[in-house]
Parts: structure tokens; sequence; C-alpha cells
């Protein structure tokens, strides 16, 4: 199965087109604006370096930038559409796993700091949103943290007695790990992910409409 990655959730944009879990060939750039233009380039110059049918397109969903998160899923899903290939959204938690050197220990957590405060966590277990550092949600055993306010959380956790382990990771996703995630999750046999975005912090258009209506 030939699988085309793309992300764009952060400062670096990057296109990778895997088989049989070996990436055939990879584009990466760190532009400072223009990121959707930048990535259909990227996209143009991997396809050139190893032509075939994509038989699926997976994306980074996030949490990550606003802008970056939009270019990359519309791409993708343009992409999809157009050559008939099933897409699938991957989040950050699932690619930095992809990362680790073994199996994380326990849940594997991507914890980053939020601007309205607390963090926001992205778990591979499915814990997912906004917390205050007091009301951190406890994890069913150990739990690995990478990002950056993983000490944050790895502080509050222990001091509740939880077994917390520091992978030393930052949040840096790239589309061959993206490849990767979307490959296990269809060895495991789960469904494709929705294509839709994850913001840990909404625009101001798109949060107001998910506030509720004044009374």
């Amino acid at each position: 199965m030939r699988i085309l990655g793309l992300d764009a959730a952060f400062a670096t944009c990057s296109v990778a087109l895997s088989e049989q879990g070996r990436v055939c060939a990879e584009r990466v750039a760190m532009p400072a604006r223009g990121q959707s233009a930048v990535l259909a380039t990227l996209l143009a110059e991997t396809l050139a370096a190893a032509p075939g049918r994509i038989d699926l397109v997976a994306v980074m969903i996030g949490p990550g930038g606003f802008t970056g998160l939009r270019a990359a899923l519309a791409l993708a899903q343009g992409f999809a559409l157009g050559h008939g290939a099933t897409i699938t959204g991957v989040t950050l938690a699932e690619t930095l796993a992809e990362a680790m050197p073994a199996p994380p220990a326990g849940a594997f957590w991507v914890a980053l700091p939020h601007r309205l405060g607390g963090v926001f966590i992205d778990g591979v277990d499915g814990t997912q949103g906004r917390f205050d550092l007091a009301h951190l949600p406890a994890p069913p055993g150990a739990v690995t943290l990478a990002g950056e306010a993983a000490a944050l959380v790895a502080e509050q956790l222990t001091a509740r007695g939880i077994k917390v382990y520091q992978s030393g990771m930052g949040c840096e996703p790239a589309a061959r790990l993206v490849a990767a995630a979307a490959a296990r999750r269809l060895a495991a046999g789960l469904p494709p992910r929705a294509a839709q975005p994850v913001y840990a912090e909404p625009p101001a258009a798109i949060a107001a409409a998910l506030r509720p209506p004044p009374a």
C-alpha cells in the first residue's frame, strides 16, 4: 500500500510517500508564510520523485496552527477526492508516538501550553482537551509525556502518585511519521479517522460559533 502523508501543523511543512513502511520520497520546507503554496509544491515534487497510484492519504489534523492545518487538510481532501484515494486524519499524539524508539510506557500524551491558562492534552488513548493543571485527568496507569508543557504535567501527576515518563520530545511532527501512524492504524483494523481539524486555540470566529447564543 502506498500512503501519502502531509503535515503543516507547525513551522515545518512536509510531504512524504511511503510504501510497505519504507519512505520512497520526502520533501520538507520551513516557509515564513504561504504554507498553502509551499505544501502544494512539496506535494508535486514528492509525486514526481515516486510516481504511482496513491491508496491512502494521511493528514495531520492537530492540534496545531490554524493556517497550516487548514492548508494541509484542504490539499489532502482535494487530492484524495481527485485521485480516488481513501483519506484519514492523524492526531499529533499518534504522529509523535511514531518517533519513540520503543513503544511508550502506558498512555502517551502530548501536552501543550494554552494561551488561556492550563494545558491542552492530546493523547493516543483519546484524552483530548484543555485542562487546568490542578484538575488534570488521571491516566489508567503510567503515562509517557511529550510536548512543551510535559514538565508541568509531570510535576502535577507525580504529586498524585502517578508514574510518569518524560520522552524529552517537543512538537516536531513530520509527514513520514503521519504516514507511519496511518499505516499502524490500518494494520490494527481501525477505521479511517475523520479529516477534521483539532484546534488547541480556535480562532475567534470559530470559537464564537462554538459558544452558546446569549440568553
